[in-house]
């Protein structure tokens, strides 16, 4: 999700000048899972829906407890997967990134193929300094989804932020090669130069 962040800010942010000449093009893009490719219970819709209009009038409570109540009356692990994602993206925005954290790991364990809980996964884990979990997330969603720039964007961004710049170029290449708007495309095409510029000052 853009609005969890693709800087990938964190303890192991060496690089963010990399990072953030994309973040700013793929957060303005708005990217979201193809029609039909995740399709959760109407009742688990309905629930999630008035727990983000609780959340945005401020009704906090409520809106914990109409997420908790999406999570336990979800008819099947699809629904179930789904609620518990929303809940921690709700989570990661109240700033409760452990119980995020928490929330999605149980989204992936319901439903695996959950390409969204995956990303926003490996991203926290990222935030969080868990390193290796936050690369398995970030690659288990880019196989999951090979036409979402996303999770491949912020695995380039990681890469950049750990020195692998070889990783980061291939991975900028993939995305390149996907049907992308044009201000992504050139904000990774600067991303990539900026991205030579460090390698010939090494």
């Amino acid at each position: 999700m853009a609005r969890l962040g693709y800087g990938l800010g964190g303890p192991h942010a060496k690089a963010p000048w990399l990072a953030c000449a994309v973040c700013l093009a793929l957060a303005s893009c708005g990217a979201r899972a193809p029609a039909g490719a995740f399709e959760p219970a109407a009742q688990t819709r309905e629930l999630v829906t008035e727990a983000r209009s609780a959340a945005a009038e401020r009704r906090y409570r409520e809106a914990e407890a109409l997420y908790e109540r999406a999570i336990r009356q979800a008819p099947d692990p699809a629904s179930r997967g789904y609620a518990n994602r929303e809940w921690g993206r709700a989570l990661a925005l109240f700033g409760d990134y452990d119980e995020a954290i928490r929330a999605l790991d149980r989204a992936t364990q319901a439903a695996p193929a959950l390409a969204g809980a995956w990303h926003d996964l490996g991203v926290l884990r990222y935030r969080a300094g868990r390193v290796e979990g936050a690369e398995i997330a970030l690659r288990r969603a880019a196989s999951l989804r090979p036409r979402d720039p996303r999770p491949r964007i912020a695995l380039a961004a990681m890469y950049v932020n750990a020195e692998r710049f070889a990783d980061a170029r291939r991975r900028y290449l993939e995305v390149l090669d996907l049907d992308i708007p044009e201000d992504m495309r050139e904000a990774i095409e600067e991303a990539m130069a900026l991205l030579g510029e460090e390698e010939r000052a090494r």
